[in-house]
């Protein structure tokens, strides 16, 4: 199975070398299937980790490559392992160069991240002529532009919604102001996009969702309309700037009925409901129109809020916390009074301990002898047969 082997394995079994003797430089990879020199990830030798670091890898433009770069991975496409034992690592090209006639042919149909294959060279690194060198150049001229588009835009830039655009050479800015809920840092102090304060003041962004569906379920009532209007829903887990949900409650209805339909695919799906997403707004606390929640049950809307739905679920479990907390509880409480506290078995006593205060213990031990005494107290019944 040498087709299985890697350059490197196969110039070193041709030389003479095995799995068991072989040149230092080069250890057999570690992960491996099977017994076989072959059956591993690197296709059998690969170098080790402080040889590699000493080599020097060559792009087809003539870029200079630490191997160190190669220590974090590898990649397979079309069949191939790009690997630095096959004498074909990859980097992803610091000069994003589309249809590179210097690059492997098979590596063309990826965009994504431009790949560029290197091989070995015996060249001394020189940093002036290095992917290095290239890769801080790019650097310091996507910070010059960066500059450059902050005085351009009078300094109304956030560099959080900012991005540079390797097509072009540009950069962009684009406001959402989702991400300033994710990321923002300025709370209390000043926006440096819009310029103004981000307030201290802590809120969340509430909204309502209406449902309309067919009754389907064979009873009397089958083929009745059902509306359902949950109000007073959470967009954020925990409160952020009151400013910042203002903003997403101006501009981010589309978040949240992508979030929605997320939530009701299968039903939307599957059932025909239709999900509507209603009175979008900012709060620092959950408000509740009383006469709009009258005015819809009377119209036959079936009102829920979201908060009386958590408080229910979270007193649901806590009672079925405490109820197994107490069964828990009553499991130790029969082992000590079956065969006393001394007789608990390791993990039982750690239980006792855990679950019950010294006074309860002794309670239990009263009880237990109790117990114990009124059996040994019990007259005994004999029968006809026990006498002859």
């Amino acid at each position: 199975m040498e087709k299985e082997y890697n350059l490197l394995t196969q110039r070193l079994l041709a030389e003479g070398h095995t799995a068991e003797s072989h040149p230092d430089y080069v250890e057999v990879c570690r992960s491996a299937w099977g017994q076989e020199l072959w059956q591993n990830l690197a296709g059998g030798f690969e170098y080790t980790r402080g040889h590699l670091r000493g080599l020097v890898f060559r792009t087809g433009c003539g870029l200079l490559v630490k191997g160190d770069r190669f220590l974090m991975g590898s990649m397979s496409y079309m069949g191939i392992d790009w690997i630095p034992e096959n004498n074909n690592p990859v980097i992803s090209c610091p000069y994003r160069r589309e249809g590179c006639g210097l690059r492997d042919p098979a590596l063309r149909g990826i965009t994504a991240f431009r790949p560029c294959n290197c091989t070995l060279t015996d060249e001394p690194y020189c940093y002036e002529l290095s992917l290095d060198k290239a890769l801080d150049d790019e650097s310091r001229l996507q910070r010059q532009k960066y500059d450059a588009y902050v005085q351009k835009m009078g300094g109304h830039v956030c560099h959080w919604h900012t991005r540079y655009d390797e097509r072009t050479g540009e950069w962009e800015q684009h406001y959402d102001p989702m991400v300033c809920a994710r990321s923002c840092q300025n709370v209390g102090g000043i926006c440096s996009l819009t310029h103004g304060p981000v307030s201290r003041k802590r809120g969340n962004v509430f909204y309502d969702v209406k449902t309309t569906h067919v009754r389907r379920d064979g009873t009397l009532f089958d083929g009745d309309e059902i509306v359902t209007v949950e109000k007073g829903l959470r967009l954020f887990e925990t409160g952020r700037s009151i400013t910042i949900c203002e903003q997403v409650a101006k501009r981010c209805r589309e978040d949240i009925e992508s979030r929605i339909r997320g939530r009701y695919h299968s039903r939307i799906r599957l059932l025909g409901w239709d999900v509507e997403v209603l009175n979008i707004r900012a709060e620092q606390r959950e408000s509740r129109d009383l006469l709009q929640d009258l005015e819809d049950i009377r119209n036959g809307i079936e009102v829920v809020h979201a908060s009386d739905q958590k408080k229910a679920e979270e007193t649901d479990q806590k009672k079925r916390r405490q109820q197994a907390k107490e069964k828990r509880i009553s499991a130790v409480e029969k082992r000590i009074l079956e065969t006393g506290y001394d007789g608990l078995e390791p993990e039982w006593r750690r239980r006792a301990d855990r679950m019950l205060e010294s006074k309860r213990i002794r309670e239990l031990e009263r009880q237990r002898r109790k117990n114990l005494k009124r059996e040994q107290e019990q007259p005994v019944q004999l029968s006809i047969f026990d006498m002859m």
